[in-house]
């Protein structure tokens, strides 16, 4: 876990993010004050994938997640032939729906892909 501060703009509003990395499930305490809550798995790896089902389905025991915005984020640095994709977009953008108010987005860190986004 971290914590992280950064400065966005949005609609010619300037904001500042407070970040705060999570490790392990959501508590009462963490779903009291987050305002947001992105959720971030590996696209090669089916167990992130399903982490990210039970992580939401806490949260949402614990706080309504509808009022709160959400983001699943799919990563794919080390898809190859060895390594293939196991979570298709599909499944991505269904779990996406579930959630309700959720973004989402695949991104990859070696060539920028959805990075700043």
């Amino acid at each position: 876990g971290g914590q992280f501060k950064r400065e966005v703009t949005v609609d010619g509003q300037s904001h500042l993010l407070l970040i705060r990395e999570e490790a392990g499930a959501p508590d009462a305490q963490f779903a009291s004050w987050a305002d947001a809550v992105i959720f971030v798995f590996s696209l090669e790896s089916e167990s992130s994938f399903e982490e990210v089902t039970r992580l939401h389905a806490l949260l949402s025991d614990l706080r309504g997640a509808g009022d709160m915005a959400l983001a699943l984020v799919g990563t794919q640095d080390k898809i190859s032939s060895s390594s293939p994709r196991a979570v298709e977009d599909a499944r991505a953008r269904a779990l996406c729906g579930d959630m309700r108010r959720c973004l989402y987005y695949e991104t990859c860190a070696t060539y920028g892909l959805n990075v700043d986004r």
